[in-house]
């Protein structure tokens, strides 16, 4: 009997002690597990959900045009915009350019109707032989995308950029020198316009020539300019920027400029990819975009509206020395992966990421952000001047509500 009884005895306080003890570790697993619980609380989801646009708020309402922007923002909300996609906030020219290989960009340019120009990127003229002049790319021109634009945004000329591609010294030199060649060009370009009923073309010439031949390469686009104008097409000419540093000359200068202007009906001024030699820096300085505009035009006139401010929707990542393009869909998968902290840049006006990949190497990213975006929108506000942007594949959806 008193064998049973010890035994019982100990049994019982082994109960009470698993039962105290027990609802101890109960206590803290509910609270756990509550927690856990409000997440599944409609609150909690939505905090959780992606937002897809269209929808009744703005990136301005939704206070994300911050300094202080944070990677679960931009996860959630890129996404999302504004439903009245007309509202227009910036009234000057706005330049889009749309590439094959960011086929996104394509959707945007349709989506958001708040494009003067769009600039698919489709076509090279290319010389064969000297003096013989054929535009190659038509297989990449998209009819009806082209009507779904202009059907959206009846604002929306057409200009598709235009290279010339693979060209020697050779071939510009006798372009240059001899005058039925350089007629031969503007005939090419111009009935090529109206054939494929576009508004003109976006010029990319000035870049390749390194600086040389200005005086032949104005004349050449002086006479294309005054063809073009007769036959009510625009010419936008790509320029690069006039410092190539912050106090370094570029190739493009004011004598340039003032030479060009009354024949030109834009200029895509190249403000972004500011040399940093290999080390991390900002994509686009917002004093180096300033200087540029301010030293081919320095005051506030007409001309300068013909200028549209370059605005890159690409960052790039620094690894050590090595530095690659990045763009939205890359974007948002490092921050998924990363989930890193982003850094108001005071000086360039830009945010900055940095993170470790592993012990040894420090990986650095530069994007644009909505901050950083609304800014030089605001500059080129106060300055006069319209907007370019490459391009807009590359972009996030909300960037939009900004335009």
């Amino acid at each position: 009997m008193d064998l049973k009884w010890n035994f019982l005895t100990i049994l019982l306080l082994e109960i009470i002690f698993l039962l105290h003890h027990g609802w101890k570790a109960d206590a803290t697993l509910s609270k756990s597990k509550k927690k856990k619980d409000t997440c599944k609380s409609n609150d909690c989801k939505e905090k959780m959900q992606k937002v897809v646009g269209p929808i009744t708020s703005s990136v301005f309402t939704n206070n994300l045009v911050s300094k202080n922007i944070k990677y679960q923002d931009i996860l959630k909300y890129n996404k999302a915009y504004f439903d009245d996609v007309y509202e227009r906030k910036f009234m000057g020219d706005v330049l889009g350019y749309v590439t094959p290989w960011n086929n996104h960009g394509y959707d945007v340019a349709k989506t958001f109707p708040k494009f003067t120009l769009i600039s698919p990127v489709w076509l090279q003229i290319v010389q064969p032989q000297l003096g013989v002049y054929k535009i190659k790319g038509t297989h990449d021109i998209d009819e009806k995308w082209i009507r779904d634009v202009r059907n959206k945004n009846h604002l929306a000329k057409i200009v598709p950029r235009m290279l010339l591609d693979g060209w020697s010294l050779e071939g510009f030199v006798s372009l240059f020198s001899q005058s039925q060649y350089m007629y031969k060009f503007v005939d090419t370009i111009v009935n090529f316009v109206d054939e494929r009923n576009l508004d003109g073309i976006v010029l990319e010439i000035w870049s390749q020539l390194g600086g040389n031949y200005k005086s032949e390469a104005s004349q050449l686009i002086k006479e294309l300019g005054e063809a073009m104008m007769s036959r009510k097409q625009k010419l936008i000419l790509v320029i690069p920027p006039p410092l190539a540093a912050r106090d370094t000359p570029g190739m493009f200068d004011r004598n340039d400029f003032e030479l060009l202007a009354p024949i030109v009906d834009g200029f895509s001024l190249m403000t972004y990819d500011y040399p940093h030699y290999g080390s991390p820096g900002a994509v686009a300085p917002y004093d180096w975009i300033k200087d540029c505009v301010e030293n081919l035009v320095p005051e506030k006139t007409l001309f300068r509206q013909k200028l549209l401010l370059g605005l890159n929707f690409y960052g790039y990542t620094y690894k050590g020395r090595s530095q690659t393009p990045i763009v939205g869909h890359a974007y948002l998968e490092m921050l998924e992966q990363h989930k890193p902290h982003l850094k108001w840049q005071k000086e360039s006006r830009e945010h900055k990421i940095e993170y470790k990949e592993d012990k040894k190497t420090r990986t650095t990213i530069y994007y644009p952000s909505l901050q950083s975006i609304e800014e030089r929108i605001q500059l080129a506000n106060e300055l006069g001047t319209g907007l370019s942007i490459w391009e807009i594949g590359q972009g996030l959806d909300f960037f939009y509500d900004l335009l």
